[in-house]
């Protein structure tokens, strides 16, 4: 249904593009086509992934791009997109965002971003996003200076966010102008299926020299391991659930490494819960009260860490819940006094944590 004559003469407004007095000066608005769907591609025509890229395929929301493959994708409980290197929590790399908000609530989201700048006088720069004009706010102040890139589609705006950009941030400033570039170039739209789930790079990661591919079927994941480990997905967890037992000779073997990943299902429990069920466990295992961290993710899940967990031997736990399950990764010793196991434990725990994915249909 078409929109009323003064809301479409609204989104079909142009930046002011000329230095006019005020009085004579038109604020600018976004750009809207007249045909929503004009932009509209099929799946098959989003940009495939090249060397250094993964695909990301977000149905639910109707857009695909490309993003550097050294970058994690979080989703939003709103639907909104983080794209980041290793952790949310990471303040030394680039970082983007992307959120899809109804036009009706922001009308005048350009003001909203420049409330001291008299838009009737100002160019601002525009580029093509998907087929549709985009306007690009630049040097934005927050907790780092950002980008703000703003495109009318429908009856939302795609609003991205480009963080540490900019000649101050040097290298890191470049790799942000990098990741806007190819967020951007290959960025397209595509039909809308609310139910679809995320896709974002490759379902499993590819082994690399030194590594192996492990993937557990039954309990949903895969993830890259050290040469050398054996794996035995045949255990069952203290809780009834898969257990999975990652070593080097046996599993009695303490002069190595090993892992313990379990899955197990979390009833109605959230990641804060089971985090504060087992804080006290562990506090009074110890006697005193246990340290937890958290900032972690895998495969776009956030996880909270203890370290140094007491038991035969000190371990490194990291728990994090997806779809009602409980999952518990335990890395064996978190001691450094132990010598060279504790060098291969931190070996396999940055080889792991780097490469945990969840399998798509899990």
């Amino acid at each position: 249904m078409k929109q009323p004559v003064v809301y479409l003469f609204l989104l079909l407004a142009l930046w002011a593009l000329s230095a006019c007095n005020a009085a004579g000066g038109v604020e600018p608005t976004l750009e809207s086509a007249d045909d929503p769907t004009a932009a509209i591609l099929s799946v098959d025509q989003c940009a495939e992934a090249a060397p250094g890229t993964h695909q990301l395929l977000y149905a639910a929301q109707g857009v695909c791009f490309l993003y550097p493959d050294n970058y994690d994708v979080f989703q939003g409980e709103d639907g909104s997109l983080s794209i980041y290197e290793r952790s949310l929590m990471n303040t030394e790399a680039p970082f983007a965002s992307i959120s899809f908000e109804p036009l009706n609530e922001h009308p005048n989201i350009i003001a909203e971003y420049l409330p001291e700048v008299d838009l009737a006088v100002v160019t601002l720069p525009t580029i093509e996003l998907g087929g549709v004009t985009a306007t690009v706010l630049n040097d934005l102040p927050g907790q780092d200076t950002n980008r703000r890139i703003l495109a009318v589609q429908g009856d939302r705006i795609i609003n991205i966010m480009i963080a540490r950009i900019g000649a101050d941030y040097g290298a890191v400033g470049e790799q942000a102008e990098a990741l806007s570039q190819m967020i951007t170039e290959s960025f397209a739209f595509i039909g809308i299926e609310p139910e679809a789930p995320l896709m974002a790079g490759p379902e499993c990661p590819e082994a690399v020299t030194g590594t192996t591919l492990f993937t557990n079927a039954e309990d949903g994941y895969c993830l890259l391991l050290p040469d050398g480990y054996a794996v035995d997905d045949s255990l069952t967890s203290n809780d009834g659930g898969g257990e999975t037992a990652v070593y080097v000779d046996s599993l009695q073997d303490t002069a190595h490494a090993r892992l313990f990943i379990t899955v197990d299902d979390a009833g109605s429990r959230s990641l804060e819960e089971i985090t504060a069920e087992k804080e006290a466990e562990i506090a009074q295992m110890m006697g005193t009260p246990a340290v937890w961290s958290f900032g972690y993710m895998l495969d776009g899940v956030p996880a909270n860490q203890f370290d140094q967990v007491p038991g035969q031997d000190l371990s490194r736990q990291v728990v994090l819940v997806r779809n009602g399950r409980l999952v518990t990764l335990t890395f064996i010793p978190d001691e450094p006094a132990v010598g060279d196991a504790y060098t291969e434990m931190e070996t396999l725990y940055n080889t792991v944590m780097d490469s945990f994915s969840f399998l798509w249909r899990s």
